[in-house]
């Protein structure tokens, strides 16, 4: 996996589908309004092979969450799943890093 690295605030339209909304709060207890307030907070960022794809881990009610993504115009949110402990020890790290 490459290096995580801490990424800048989010000025973008924010697109989530309705299905995807309802698949994720049924199988991961995920809000869209959480995932929504995290990318307006210091994030981390780590790339997926596909250019246009990425990971981002955002923290939201005191909650890290692993959020796969897409950029065209907005960024649209895939999924979205609370992170896993090595998640949340790179998010804290790479967040402490000078930028």
């Amino acid at each position: 996996m490459p290096e995580p690295y801490a990424s800048e605030l989010l000025r973008a339209d924010i697109n989530w589908s309705e299905e995807d909304i309802q698949r994720n709060s049924e199988r991961y207890a995920v809000r869209f309004q959480d995932i929504r307030s995290g990318f307006a907070r210091p994030r981390v960022r780590t790339a997926i092979d596909d250019h246009s794809e990425f990971t981002a881990l955002v923290e939201a009610e005191g909650v890290v969450f692993n959020v796969r993504c897409r950029v065209d115009l907005n960024l649209t949110i895939i999924a979205a799943k609370v992170a896993t402990k090595d998640d949340q020890t790179a998010y804290r790290k790479a967040l402490s890093q000078p930028t």
